[in-house]
């Protein structure tokens, strides 16, 4: 039996266990932080680029649900390369998460918050691990994860014909890891 709601892509998502995060109950806040780590990136023209993040400036913002419909906030965690000139967004709301990278070329992202707001990433892995005055979040990845750019280019104007023309795709490699170290 398949569950999930008729929107969804099968196997692109799974049920995950709960976003068991200190800050799970906030309903408003900035915090800072570091991240580390690397991601492989396969572009779909072949070529392989490292995303290197060593102890790169992260935050974590918490963004209030007014309506509070399956969660009091959204947390939206971001990070930069080490040269500073890519971005990592990851977020959760609910049981939902979703991953963005902004690339010179474009934001490619996967997941989503709407709907039932119960869409993991299948391929994405996260645990959260506390001790004093820290969080840390450490999302990895056993299975290659693809993402795309056809958001980004439908909010910079294009219809919808012509965004799934440009689209183009890039693949997080398996063994990919970061981890969010955020100050509580």
């Amino acid at each position: 039996m398949v569950l999930g709601c008729f929107g969804q892509e099968y196997g692109k998502y799974k049920i995950g266990p709960e976003f068991n995060s200190v800050f799970k109950n906030l309903n408003n806040g900035q915090y800072t932080g570091t991240i580390n780590g690397a991601l492989f990136i396969l572009k779909e023209n072949s070529d392989t680029i490292i995303l290197d993040f060593q102890a790169g400036n992260a935050n974590l913002n918490i963004i209030p649900d007014t309506n509070k419909v399956y969660d009091h906030s959204t947390k939206v965690y971001t990070g930069n390369t080490t040269s500073g000139k890519t971005s990592i967004l990851y977020s959760t709301y609910s049981m939902a998460n979703k991953l963005t990278i902004e690339l010179t070329s474009g934001h490619f992202a996967v997941g989503s918050h709407d709907g039932a707001s119960d869409m993991v990433i299948n391929g994405i892995n996260y645990s959260y691990y506390t001790e004093e005055g820290m969080e840390y979040l450490a999302i990895t990845f056993d299975k290659d994860v693809t993402l795309d750019n056809f958001w980004w280019l439908r909010q910079n104007g294009n219809d919808a014909a012509k965004s799934h023309q440009l689209k183009q795709k890039i693949t997080i490699r398996s063994n990919s890891a970061i981890i969010f170290a955020i100050k509580r």
